[in-house]
């Protein structure tokens, strides 16, 4: 019976660390998570106090993923964190970056992190370098899409793309993003859509004209099938969907009222914390 419910991230499906390696930043995109959660005010990362806080509580956890803030702006802090925890632990290792230009300037050390994990997830916004520099809000100071076109282990990494009206929304815009990133060879392409509320929010599947089944009942994270649509791209495309849970124009369909009944009764028996920049472990981010 759980496993007709529990199929997503918020269910409780992974027993995983988020950690918020450092509050900085280089960039101001308007859906970024630290929008929402400002975090323990720390910008440098203690990685001693990290590493101490992951390793005492390992046996709790299968993975954990770096994120910020922009945890590449500590790119020398981050890979010793990194390989501390691969020599100390059996956890599978993963970090989410927006590629500042320190990851271009220390090439070797961007490499090294590389090799070190499990994977690496590039948050580009867009294959146009100038629309990708208004997500950002701010001005590209190197070749990105030849750096990223360079990088070993492709393997190993996975670009993410948001759908953020008014930049990354039209059906074709969002086809030649993906062309763009097919021809790289990466390992897959995530397409995210970012809750904005009825002014902003674009449907993946309206937009596509394509019907999937509820999100939030039978899992947010789809592999897409669509060789009418996608063809000839060979890179696997996950899709991230939005549920009435986080985006407020969507409805609830009936199964999603049984899956909300049932959790208001269980508990999810995962373990979850995110660990933020001083080592301080919490149940959630704040």
């Amino acid at each position: 019976m759980k496993n007709r419910f529990v199929k997503n991230c918020c269910d409780g499906l992974y027993n995983s660390i988020d950690v918020h390696f450092t509050g900085a930043c280089d960039n101001k995109c308007a859906h970024c998570i630290d929008m929402r959660f400002s975090g323990i005010d720390l910008k440098k990362p203690n990685v001693g106090a990290i590493c101490k806080t992951i390793i005492d509580n390992k046996e709790k956890y299968d993975d954990v993923l770096f994120l910020g803030g922009e945890p590449c702006l500590y790119l020398d802090e981050l890979l010793e964190c990194v390989k501390i925890l691969r020599v100390e632990t059996n956890l599978k290792l993963y970090v989410t970056t927006s590629v500042p230009k320190v990851c271009y300037d220390k090439r070797e050390q961007f490499e090294d992190l590389i090799l070190h994990l499990d994977g690496l997830n590039l948050s580009v916004q867009h294959y146009n370098e100038s629309i990708a520099d208004e997500i950002r809000k701010t001005k590209s100071k190197y070749n990105r899409q030849e750096f990223y076109n360079s990088l070993p282990c492709k393997d190993k990494i996975r670009i993410n793309l948001n759908i953020v009206k008014p930049f990354l929304y039209t059906k074709s815009d969002i086809l030649n993003c993906l062309y763009h990133y097919d021809k790289m060879g990466f390992n897959s392409i995530k397409i995210s859509e970012i809750q904005h509320g009825k002014d902003q929010f674009v449907s993946f599947e309206k937009l596509f004209n394509i019907n999937l089944l509820s999100p939030y009942y039978n899992g947010c994270q789809t592999y897409l099938d669509m060789p009418d649509i996608l063809r000839y791209i060979k890179t696997p495309i996950l899709l991230k969907r939005s549920c009435f849970m986080c985006e407020s124009t969507l409805k609830a369909s009936i199964m999603d009222g049984v899956k909300t009944l049932y959790k208001a009764f269980t508990k999810p028996n995962n373990n979850y914390n995110v660990v933020y920049g001083n080592g301080e472990i919490k149940e959630g981010w704040i």
